[in-house]
């Protein structure tokens, strides 16, 4: 079995981080108001930075730190999907 690079996996997961987005954007724009729509596009983020206390400070340099990544139910299907997909990539 011949091995991928973690740049591969990483690019594969990404993309499918944008087609959840992109699948996120449509299903909010085709589905009524209610519940359904509610549990598509609901974004939970995880990361950190959110504080004013995370500046990393070096005496001559000063800068501020955070990431966050937005996680639905619709970008964890993208994921997925990106994943079957990968298996095909040798």
């Amino acid at each position: 079995m011949k091995k991928r690079s973690l740049f591969f996996i990483f690019l594969i997961l990404i993309i499918g981080m944008l087609l959840g987005t992109i699948m996120s954007l449509i299903i909010g724009s085709i589905l009524p108001e209610g519940t359904v729509k509610d549990f598509f596009i609901l974004t939970k983020s995880i990361g950190w930075g959110a504080n004013e206390n995370n500046w990393v400070e070096l005496g001559f340099l000063r800068f501020k730190t955070g990431l966050y990544i937005d996680v639905s139910v619709l970008s964890s299907i993208g994921i997925l999907i990106s994943w079957y997909i990968l298996r095909y990539f040798k």
